[in-house]
């Protein structure tokens, strides 16, 4: 995986001789097996002169560097300032050679995977020139300065005596703990300081990751943090021991990627490193979700592109809001990232009296909330602890949407995000708020959810103003658009009965016209091409299953955002105000469900 792999390969015996008889460059094409990710610890032959900044070649010129194997490696807790991290577009075992670097510049490198490198510039080049023309290169990505990242963790509390891992009652996980069995393992990516894969309370739940910070499969955890925020996740459910993590009996396994952690309560991760493990993780077919417990208020083009490349393979990315909520702290209401990245599920703390944790850092990014303060889990030791912060309500979530895809394999990252907003349990003001999001998350409800959809459901589509008709959307998931001013103007509604005598009908309130009549069963209601907003909206269930069935919707409507959901032909939207329609999202449940979220002001007048 990286240039310490190829000396693995050769054998040490071979390779020593070989360093001695020939300059490294003599090898600098040897291929690198991308699917192994074993690494030696071995120390590369220094290529430097004596007192010089690189190698050099026999007449005293810069060495033009063609694999990092040229180079010693790069010290991350030391000279930050002049290590930069490259990621390309493509996958290479030496992309660096396309890059035209010397010796001369560059001070010592390490290939971090095939498509993320990290260099010290020599003192002596101009860091920010230097990436200026790097990132003029076809084949990299994005080039960013190298920096740590704090995990979202708090000092666990002194006081806490009583033993019981509280956390998963308040979400409903104790109800579904047996219910859910997959042959096939969803696997969680947890980026973060390791794991001790020898914890009793872990055994058979892990699967094998990469230690970033030794060049390793053989993932330790020195720090203690990926530990406790693993057993959050997959802490052994019905052995006897200890405590159960919110995956219960379903097969959900925890893939370890190490990112820092370099002693005992070193809350400190590499970015570097951490972009590495999200691509790689990405790349894993059997990874279904990435937990990020770690945030900062910097901006890293190199996370936001590793995030964003996940996101496109369709990755359930799930990070901490943060910990800097309280009312002194400089930080308070600003925006986290990863966190805050477009398509990550934000996740802030709870207490368990349902109460937003002091601590938790809020913002309008926040989508959901999970006990957070004094949650019981796994420690490094081998034995328990309780721990607070952001950094357990995020791998809580993230173990939620690993539960819902072990129930239904065919959902992806935007449903199950959904049926997680659309039952979670509303906290704080009415509909989402920047404290609490959509809510607590409820997996129980969540999963009943699941089961209630494989027997009828609903698909929808919208006409928006300037993009047209969308793609059909379907049970719960949001259609048309939001923070882009855009109107809604016609919509479609089919039913998916599987056989039971059910229809659907609705009516829409247009512009200059208002209510225009009912359309059912996927005909059109409302205009297009006229330029006239849909300011309400009314939809019924028909048939004679009707009776066995609820329908939910809400809108997002202009100046309001999110209303609440409105049921069974009731008003949802606006009259008399001029407000545009710009989003819809609708449900059907069992008759006598509990309702996705409130219903108290679906309609204003």
């Amino acid at each position: 995986m990286n240039k310490r792999f190829g000396i693995l390969k050769r054998g040490l015996a071979i390779m020593t001789v070989f360093c001695l008889l020939f300059p490294a460059t003599s090898h600098a094409e040897d291929s690198v097996n991308p699917a192994v990710q074993s690494i030696m610890t071995t120390t590369p032959v220094e290529m430097s002169a004596p007192g010089g900044d690189g190698a050099e070649s026999g007449d005293g010129e810069p060495t033009e560097i063609e694999t990092m194997e040229q180079l010693p490696e790069v010290n991350t807790n030391e000279n930050l300032e002049q290590q930069i991290i490259i990621v390309y577009a493509k996958s290479g075992e030496d992309n660096v050679k396309e890059l035209a670097l010397t010796t001369e510049e560059v001070a010592s490198g390490e290939q971090l995977s095939n498509r993320v490198d990290l260099i010290e510039v020599s003192d002596k080049t101009n860091v920010d020139a230097l990436m200026a023309d790097l990132a003029q290169n076809p084949n990299v990505l994005t080039v960013d300065k190298n920096d740590k990242i704090q995990v979202t963790s708090l000092p666990n509390d002194p006081y806490v005596t009583n033993g019981s891992a509280w956390q998963f009652q308040r979400i409903g996980a104790d109800q579904i703990w047996n219910q859910i069995s997959n042959a096939d393992p969803v696997v969680v990516a947890v980026i973060d300081t390791g794991l001790n894969v020898n914890h009793p309370d872990l055994i058979g739940n892990t699967v094998a990751g990469y230690d970033f910070v030794t060049g390793k499969t053989n993932v330790v955890d020195l720090a203690g943090h990926g530990t406790a925020v693993s057993g959050c996740i997959a802490a052994v459910t019905n052995n006897g021991i200890g405590t159960a993590g919110i995956s219960g009996l379903a097969n959900i396994k925890i893939a370890p990627y190490r990112t820092g952690g370099m002693y005992s309560g070193d809350t400190q991760l590499d970015v570097a490193y951490i972009c590495a493990a999200i691509l790689s993780a990405a790349e894993r077919p059997e990874v279904k979700v990435i937990n990020m417990s770690f945030g900062g208020y910097g901006t890293f083009s190199s996370l936001a592109v590793a995030v964003s490349e996940a996101v496109s393979a369709g990755k359930i990315v799930v990070a901490s809001s943060g910990n800097e909520g309280e009312s002194w702290n400089s930080r308070v209401g600003q925006y986290a990232y990863p966190a805050s990245y477009d398509h990550v599920i934000s996740v802030g703390a709870t207490n368990k009296d349902n109460n937003r944790a002091s601590f938790s850092q809020y913002n309008d990014r926040v989508d959901l909330v999970a006990p957070g303060q004094s949650v019981l889990t796994t420690a490094r030791s081998g034995g328990y602890e309780y721990a607070s912060g952001t950094s357990f309500s995020s791998p809580i979530v993230a173990g939620a949407c690993a539960v819902l895809m072990a129930a239904d394999a065919s959902l992806d990252a935007e449903a199950v995000e959904t049926l997680l907003k659309s039952t979670a349990l509303d906290l704080g003001t009415t509909g989402s708020d920047p404290y609490y999001g959509s809510g607590l998350i409820q997996l129980g409800l969540a999963v009943a959810a699941i089961h209630s959809s494989d027997t009828v459901g609903s698909t929808y589509r919208t006409h928006v103003q300037n993009i047209g008709w969308q793609d059909w959307k379907s049970d719960g998931q949001s259609s048309g658009t939001s923070g882009q001013s855009l109107r809604l103007e016609g919509i479609e509604i089919k039913m998916n009965n599987l056989g039971n005598d059910l229809g659907i009908e609705y009516q829409t309130h247009v512009q200059n016209i208002g209510w225009q009549g009912f359309k059912r069963d996927g005909q059109t209601s409302g205009t297009f091409g006229q330029s006239l907003r849909l300011e309400a909206i009314q939809i019924r269930l028909t048939g004679a299953a009707a009776t066995s069935y609820d329908v939910y919707y809400r809108v997002h409507s202009q100046n309001y955002g999110w209303l609440d959901w409105a049921k069974n032909g009731g008003s949802s939207g606006t009259q008399g105000k001029s407000l545009r329609l710009e989003a819809i999202e609708i449900r059907i449940v069992p008759k006598g469900a509990a309702a996705p979220g409130s219903t108290s002001r679906p309609f204003v007048s």
